[in-house]
C-alpha cells in the first residue's frame, strides 16, 4: 500500500491514469530518505497545491505541517482527502508564500524542516526565497523542481499561463501569463553555499529503468530535467 493510493478515487485527478503511481514514486525519493528529520518536526509545505505533499509529510511523522497555497480552490480540494490522525495534524492557508514566509520571520517563528515541492522553477525570486527560508533556521530544506543540468550557475527564464492550477500565481488582476525562471544545478549550489547549507542531490538513478514510466521528467537526456536537492546546514 502506498501513501498516496487514495488519490485514484479522487474527481480531481480522474484525468490522470492511476495518478498514485507518480505520487508514491516520488514519496520514496523526496520524503522517504529525510523520515527521521521529518519525524517530529514541525514543517512548512510552501506552495502546497491541494495538501498532497503536506497529508504525506505528516504520514511520515511530522507533528505539524503548515502549508501555504496561492489558491482557495486547490485547497478546498483537501477536504476529500481520508480522514486520518495525519490529516489532522495538517493546517492549510491561502497565501502568496513570499508574503506569508515575511510574516513568519517577523514573528520569529522557526521550523525543523522547510518543503519546496514544484514551486521553485515558477518563480524568479530564488534567492530571496531561500533567505527567507533560512531565517526560520530549519535544519532540512526539501527542494524539488525542474533544474537545468549543468554545473554553471545560471537562470534560465520563461513565460507560462497563470490560469493553468500547476503554474505560478497571478502577480496583479487579471494577468494571463508571468515569466519564471528555471536554475541550473549550478545556481543551486552557491545559492545554498552562501546561505550557510551543503547541497545534496537525490540518486534518482537508482530507481530501476522498469519502474520510470510515471516519473519520466527525472530522467531526461535533455539539458533540463526534474531533480530532488536536499539542503542542511554547513559543518
Amino acid at each position: 500500500m502506498g501513501v498516496f493510493d487514495f488519490v485514484d478515487r479522487l474527481a480531481a485527478y480522474g484525468h490522470m491514469e492511476a495518478p498514485s503511481r507518480r505520487l508514491n514514486l516520488r514519496y520514496r525519493y523526496i520524503v522517504e530518505p529525510f523520515a527521521e528529520a521529518i519525524a517530529g518536526a514541525r514543517v512548512l509545505d510552501l506552495a502546497a497545491h491541494d495538501g498532497r505533499w503536506s497529508y504525506a509529510l505528516a504520514h511520515a511523522g511530522a507533528a505539524e505541517v503548515i502549508g501555504v497555497e496561492g489558491r482557495q480552490s486547490l485547497i478546498d480540494r483537501f477536504a476529500e482527502f481520508p480522514e486520518s490522525e495525519a490529516k489532522a495534524r495538517v493546517t492549510l492557508l491561502c497565501d502568496d508564500i513570499f508574503t506569508d514566509l515575511e510574516a513568519r520571520v517577523a514573528a520569529g517563528e522557526r521550523f525543523g524542516v522547510v518543503a519546496v515541492f514544484g514551486i521553485f522553477y515558477h518563480i524568479t525570486e530564488h534567492y530571496r526565497l531561500l533567505t527567507l527560508i533560512r531565517a526560520l533556521d530549519p535544519a532540512l530544506i526539501i527542494v524539488d523542481s525542474e533544474f537545468v543540468d549543468v554545473g554553471n550557475p545560471l537562470i534560465q527564464l520563461a513565460i507560462e499561463k497563470t490560469e493553468t492550477d500547476l503554474n505560478s500565481i497571478q502577480r496583479f488582476p487579471g494577468q494571463d501569463k508571468t515569466v519564471i525562471g528555471i536554475p541550473s544545478r549550478g545556481a543551486m549550489e552557491k545559492m545554498a553555499q552562501t546561505l550557510g547549507y551543503d547541497c545534496a542531490w537525490q540518486d534518482w538513478e537508482t530507481l530501476p529503468p522498469e519502474e520510470r514510466g510515471k516519473v519520466r521528467d527525472y530522467f531526461r537526456t535533455s539539458r533540463k530535467r526534474r531533480m530532488t536537492a536536499a539542503l542542511t546546514p554547513s559543518a
